[in-house]
């Protein structure tokens, strides 16, 4: 008979999320850029702003330093520029989330329901959301400002916005991806309940 390991009193360091003092990469940079070049194609920025931020993005060197310059364009803190998107996965499950602030978020729902709300999008930003379902549903809730566009297709499946309002200009943008194989996708306005 082997033995058994000898009982370790090592701590092992729980990972956090990341500090927003974490020094800045060339793909960070690269995704500030794209939200000062939507900035000024939607008109929030002027073209002497656009290129002065464009040429400041590459000496900043931390997370920190650069939210100031994201949050007069909707974006809180530097959650815009995370690699990580949120996932919500359910397999054969009921799964509610609220979306956190400038992530993407992947809902994904295999035999199984997947709520997102997405109410806390702020003014002028672009959300993208990854909406597939195998068997199953993935439902949105958007604000009432919000304007939703679904990029998506359905296979044996359905994809309804059913969203009263239809959008402020100066609203969220909720730009919809995905795929509903044999389930389905809904949009529903912040007065519907579908608890």
């Amino acid at each position: 008979m082997g033995t058994l390991p000898e009982r370790s009193d090592e701590v092992v360091p729980i990972r956090t999320a990341p500090s927003p003092d974490l020094r800045l990469s060339d793909i960070e940079r690269e995704r500030a850029v794209a939200v000062f070049n939507d900035a000024v194609a939607d008109g929030r920025l002027t073209w002497p702003e656009h290129a002065e931020r464009v040429e400041l993005v590459w000496t900043l060197r931390t997370r920190d330093q650069l939210a100031p310059y994201l949050a007069d364009l909707g974006v809180v803190g530097t959650g815009v520029i995370s690699v990580e998107p949120q996932r919500v996965v359910a397999k054969a499950s009921k799964i509610i989330r609220k979306a956190e602030r400038g992530r993407r978020v992947e809902a994904k729902s295999w035999f199984g329901a997947v709520y997102v709300d997405l109410t806390d999008a702020a003014p002028g930003e672009e959300l993208q959301v990854e909406a597939t379902s195998f068997c199953g549903k993935v439902v949105l809730t958007v604000g009432r400002d919000a304007t939703v566009v679904d990029e998506g297709e359905a296979v044996l499946g359905k994809r309804k916005i059913l969203a009263s309002g239809s959008g402020a200009a100066d609203g969220p943008l909720i730009r919809i991806t995905g795929r509903s194989t044999l389930g389905h996708l809904k949009v529903y306005g912040p007065d519907r309940r579908w608890w």
